[in-house]
């Protein structure tokens, strides 16, 4: 399986080969795939399954809340499978260890998340679906240099890491 997704991806780097290296565009494209899914997810959770907010007692939860929520809990997963098993494979940190960062890393990136979605739609009334796209497109950069140097790599004293 792990063969067939690269060479799937592989085939679409040669415009790129000046530009990127090969481990950078695999990153890209299958990010881009869960960037994809994401706004896919976030969009029909927000305009199909979720048309009120939540109401329970005095407490409140917004549509744009609930959809993102619905978002990471499919994004996640497969995230950390693509990262973990098309793209990280040279790390020699144990998985229990690599889930554990991820998962981290996931916590922090749904706190800005919701805090930019909450100024963005709430303070800038811009549109959720809008204000997603562009909220994801902010973290990615951050996300992969965190995955890069610090999920699913191991720097030893005195070697640098391989790519």
């Amino acid at each position: 399986m792990r063969k067939a997704i690269l060479a799937f991806i592989d085939f679409f780097y040669p415009p790129f080969k000046k530009y990127i290296s090969l481990h950078n565009f695999r990153y890209l494209a299958t990010g881009g795939s869960t960037f994809v899914l994401g706004q896919v997810i976030f969009y029909i959770a927000y305009n199909y399954l979720f048309l009120n907010d939540l109401k329970y007692l005095d407490f409140t939860i917004s549509r744009n809340s609930i959809s993102l929520a619905v978002e990471f809990a499919v994004v996640i997963p497969y995230s950390f499978i693509l990262n973990k098993y098309i793209i990280f494979t040279h790390s020699e940190v144990k998985s229990r260890v690599q889930l554990f960062r991820f998962l981290n890393l996931q916590l922090i990136n749904m706190l800005l998340n919701y805090v930019l979605m909450k100024g963005f739609t709430d303070i800038l009334n811009i549109y959720p679906t809008i204000s997603r796209l562009i909220v994801g497109v902010s973290i990615a950069g951050f996300s992969y240099i965190y995955q890069h140097y610090f999920t699913f790599s191991v720097k030893k004293f005195g070697k640098k890491n391989k790519h």
